[in-house]
């Protein structure tokens, strides 16, 4: 954007017009500001940006004219607001079941993969956030427990909350005890499942906060943290000498006084009386694990720090594998057995600003990944291999090969990419189309709504900023609703997240990357994997880029649409593997 502090002079020429850009300054200004206690006000906001930048090509000032110095300063203000305001409480109710708890705490899909964990969980289950949890880490006597409530989780059951014993992995020999409960998120059928330990330190000010909250006498609350403690009536009783019939009396109060309706439900309100005691004195730092615990970081001799992982077979061809922005890098569960009986190894860099690769502010996003994926692939050593780009992950591949015709034999493109396509740009949604636009004509500003959305995605939880995404796409939003596959979307997600905002913004700005001429000069064979449900796909369309060069081949993956790697998967591997096998 450049720094032209002038109203557009045609504006200028017509006084109604002039003042219909005003009236569009000021619902941006205000809508900006409403976003930041407002989830609803953020749709409203991107329609009056649509407007302004309609407004801007219709009096061909596309040179950020209309940007006056009043608006340029009240946005200003907004975003110096966001970042000075603290994040109110996590509504996700995935990621709230484990930042509220201070000892080990996971959430699992009903096939068992990690969606959720806390940094506790991850080193007491042995599990990364993203991978899948062995059962062998339950205890064997409550392994019978633990499958009841999956299969309650899959709607074969009606256990909802159980109690089991897991194995810590921290600590070899010991084990502690844990509450298994069912986790349901509004607008999907089946149900997650939190494992959280119920074995936290009591203190004093654990005890204060049930008396001040819900009236309990000292004595009750010594029976509370006894029973918390101990999980067993007779067991209590013993070390009061007192009753069981007594102890059982007490806790029957307890549970009156505090609305517990289970003697289960008392324990579980105990622990979040105790863990949030606990989270009081201490941060939860946001990182990025690789989820496949296989993550390396290179430095090159630039200086460059690269994070990369792999997937398939450890000794296998290699491949590389770049994830796009809608799209990352973990795959549904089979894929990988099929990767390795295949031979294949597919190598995965972490492109910049994703994951614990940084990202270069001194170039543009084009450039910045070209060169981080020029560096990778020389310290690497890899020439003559295939590359698959998912999305926009392709962009770099292209650059790479027309900068180096040697380097791959052949490429893979999965899901829409606009510089294979730029027909379908006028067929966008209006909040993907909006925002990259201002992705063109000004970047800084596309950085606020960016924080924005971000802001409200940390109050309200990533289902918040994928229905937002998907809106224009049943078959996303129908992914985005089963456990399974949402798993892999969210993590997805914090892998582009977990750096902030800069990533988002500079993805958008790559979509517009020039590599039309490289398409142009390609003399290697490329496969283009398009979804035909995204309200994107046109034959014809396609078929020009087929006649533009003679080495792409196009091929539709019916029922599919942005997210299709997560949708066909099976159909797109075996596309993979049988391209591989040509070369």
């Amino acid at each position: 954007m450049r720094p032209d502090n002038q109203h557009d002079k045609s504006a200028i020429k017509n006084g109604s017009e002039h003042q219909s850009h005003d009236d569009l300054d000021l619902e941006i200004v205000s809508g900006t500001f409403r976003s930041i206690v407002d989830q609803n006000a953020f749709d409203k906001l991107i329609l009056s940006w649509n407007q302004k930048l309609n407004a801007m090509e219709a009096a061909e000032s596309q040179r950020g004219g209309f940007f006056s110095k009043g608006l340029l300063k009240q946005l200003g203000i907004a975003e110096s607001t966001i970042e000075r305001l603290d994040i109110d409480v996590q509504n996700d109710p995935i990621e709230r079941s484990v930042s509220e708890v201070a000892g080990p705490a996971i959430v699992l899909t009903p096939d068992l993969r990690v969606s959720a964990s806390n940094r506790e969980g991850m080193e007491a289950f042995g599990v990364k956030t993203g991978a899948f949890l062995s059962v062998d880490v339950i205890d064997p006597a409550s392994r019978s427990a633990f499958q009841s409530i999956l299969r309650s989780a899959n709607q074969n059951g009606n256990i909802a909350q159980t109690m089991v014993h897991v194995l810590d992995q921290k600590t070899p020999g010991a084990r502690f005890h844990a509450e298994a409960f069912l986790l349901r998120v509004p607008g999907q059928d089946k149900a997650y499942v939190a494992l959280r330990t119920l074995q936290l330190a009591w203190s004093e000010g654990t005890s204060q906060r049930l008396i001040q909250a819900f009236g309990l006498t000292q004595a009750e609350v010594d029976v509370a943290r006894q029973f918390f403690e101990l999980c067993d009536v007779k067991k209590v009783a013993e070390l009061r000498g007192a009753s069981v019939h007594t102890v059982r009396t007490q806790i029957k109060i307890i549970q009156a006084k505090t609305g517990a309706t289970s003697q289960a439900d008392l324990v579980r309100l105990c622990a979040m009386v105790a863990s949030r005691q606990l989270l009081d004195t201490r941060g939860l730092p946001s990182i990025w694990t690789d989820p496949l615990g296989r993550e390396e970081i290179i430095t090159t001799p630039s200086g460059r720090k690269i994070a990369w992982t792999w997937i398939g077979a450890p000794n296998g061809r290699p491949v590389v594998f770049l994830r796009g922005m809608a799209m990352g890098y973990l795959l549904p569960k089979e894929a990988e057995a099929r990767l390795a009986k295949a031979g294949l190894k597919l190598l995965v860099p972490s492109r910049p600003g994703y994951g614990n690769s940084p990202l270069d502010e001194t170039v543009r996003a084009f450039e910045d990944n070209c060169a981080a994926l020029t560096e990778y692939l020389d310290h690497m050593g890899l020439r003559g291999c295939i590359g698959i780009g998912l999305s926009d992950g392709i962009i770099p591949l292209l650059a790479e090969q027309d900068r180096d015709p040697e380097r791959f034999c052949g490429l893979v493109s999965i899901g829409f990419n606009g510089c294979l396509n730029r027909a379908a740009f006028r067929k966008l949604p209006v909040p993907q189309a909006t925002l990259l636009r201002l992705a063109q004509t000004a970047p800084r500003l596309l950085e606020l709504i960016a924080k924005l959305g971000y802001r409200i995605m940390q109050q309200h939880g990533v289902d918040w900023y994928l229905e937002r995404a998907h809106a224009s796409t049943p078959r996303d939003l129908e992914t985005c609703k089963n456990p399974e596959t949402a798993t892999l979307v969210r993590d997805a997600c914090a892998h582009m997240a977990v750096q902030g905002t800069r990533t988002f913004v500079r993805d958008m700005q790559m979509f517009h990357a020039p590599v039309d001429a490289a398409i142009d000069r390609l003399r290697i064979p490329m496969l283009c994997m398009v979804p035909t449900e995204d309200g994107l796909f046109d034959r014809d369309e396609y078929a020009e880029l087929e006649r533009r060069n003679a080495r792409v081949t196009v091929l539709p993956v019916e029922g599919t649409a942005d997210l299709l790697i997560y949708q066909e998967t099976d159909f797109i591997l075996d596309h993979i593997i049988h391209f591989s096998q040509q070369f």
